[in-house]
């Protein structure tokens, strides 16, 4: 009979953040793996030296230790809408009717 992990992190909610468990209480949450592991750190368990992806140490569900990004949070904001080359609001650029 396998044990679960001290430390379960959750999938990555709307805003990012994943709810962080360990040994079954709920800790904090986390937006980045910096913030796993300070919980890991301030609940004394020896993370710092482990890897972590370390199944022994931390179960990740819904992702793994580089996923932050939730349903709705975009993993980089999209570039403004640019309007067309050449058109009379376009930025002047070397080659084209404006540069």
């Amino acid at each position: 009979m396998s044990t679960r992990p001290p430390v379960v992190v959750q999938p990555p909610a709307s805003d990012g953040g994943r709810q962080v468990t360990i040994r079954g209480e709920p800790t904090g949450i986390a937006y980045s793996l910096f913030d796993v592991l300070d919980l890991v750190h301030r609940a004394g368990l020896p993370g710092e030296d482990r890897a972590v992806d370390d199944p022994e140490l931390i179960e990740w569900l819904g992702g793994g230790p580089y996923d932050w990004n939730g349903p709705d949070t975009p993993g980089t904001p999209d570039a403004p809408d640019m309007p067309e080359p050449g058109t009379p609001d376009a930025p002047d650029t070397p080659g084209t009717a404006n540069g």
